[in-house]
């Protein structure tokens, strides 16, 4: 009974999906991807629905963004490549305002990392192995392996020795 209880939700997921949608609702969809580059995780999906909550937001309008093993993330984080450009960098590159890049602004999140609930990481970043993104911190700067980092904008805070 079981077995058929979850071959009819695995079933009915996307109609349930798109009817939310036309009524505008908000349904939390884990570990999905919205944009047009991939989402890589490099965990099996057992351990990444462990390790990510359905609140995480993935936004891979401008890039892509991978996750290595053993990256544990909080509530209601926000991973986004996408971004509108000001008037300067609009100026700059010939477009118009608020234009929004195709691509160029990847994530990469090294393995064993924790990202705080609330964090917010804008791409273009890197996050070295074993870093810590305190809950609530804006991430706009590539991050060194082993470190802490809180604040918006985020600021090192504290190294973590080598072993």
């Amino acid at each position: 009974m079981k077995a058929l209880l979850k071959w009819l939700i695995q079933l009915t997921k996307p109609l349930v999906w798109r009817i939310a949608e036309a009524y505008d609702l908000r349904v939390d969809r884990p570990r999905f991807a919205c944009g047009q580059h991939p989402l890589v995780i490099m965990d099996d999906p057992i351990t990444a629905r462990r390790l990510i909550p359905r609140s995480v937001y993935f936004n891979t309008r401008c890039g892509q963004i991978v996750v290595g093993k053993n990256t544990v993330f909080g509530e209601d984080a926000k991973i986004l490549t996408g971004k509108h450009m000001n008037i300067e960098e609009a100026r700059r590159n010939g477009v118009e305002l608020h234009h929004v890049p195709e691509h160029g602004r990847d994530i990469v999140i090294g393995s064993g990392c924790y990202i705080g609930s609330n964090a917010i990481l804008i791409g273009p970043v890197e996050i070295g192995d074993y870093a810590v993104i305190g809950a609530g911190a804006v991430v706009t700067k590539s991050v060194p392996e082993r470190t802490f980092v809180a604040g918006v904008p985020a600021k090192v805070v504290y190294s973590f020795p080598d072993d």
